[in-house]
């Protein structure tokens, strides 16, 4: 399957979809949060017809407003009702002492049956996806 990849912006996120892994990370503040994931629902809707037996999913906001909150609760929501024979592993990272996107984590946890393994980013540790 084709991967998509958008890069990151002021404004957007890094996204990195392929086979078995899923990546979003920096600031997600964009005019149209719709408009820039509607390619992750497109391939979220392929991906599912034939996933990997696992999908490690990698979330890592250093912002992220309401509109794209919901964006990412949906792929999140969409690929966990479609997950017949494959695994989902969610790893939220959160800078240290940034509760609220820690607590965000949680909520957005809440509306799945998906364990999310929480792991703390130092403020100068480089993270690639």
């Amino acid at each position: 399957m084709e991967s998509v990849r958008i890069e990151k912006t002021a404004k957007s996120p890094l996204i990195v979809m392929k086979d078995g892994y899923i990546g979003m990370m920096g600031r997600s503040i964009p005019q149209n949060s719709r408009l820039l994931f509607k390619p992750c629902f497109d391939w979220i809707e392929e991906y599912v017809k034939h996933p990997e037996p696992v999908t490690k999913v990698e979330i890592f906001f250093e912002y992220i407003d309401t509109s794209s909150i919901r964006c990412v609760a949906d792929l999140l929501i969409m690929l966990e009702s479609n997950q017949h024979n494959s695994k989902i592993e969610v790893t939220w990272l959160y800078e240290r002492f940034d509760d609220d996107l820690r607590e965000l984590g949680t909520y957005i946890q809440t509306f799945l049956k998906i364990p999310f393994n929480y792991v703390v980013v130092e403020e100068d540790q480089q993270i690639t996806m």
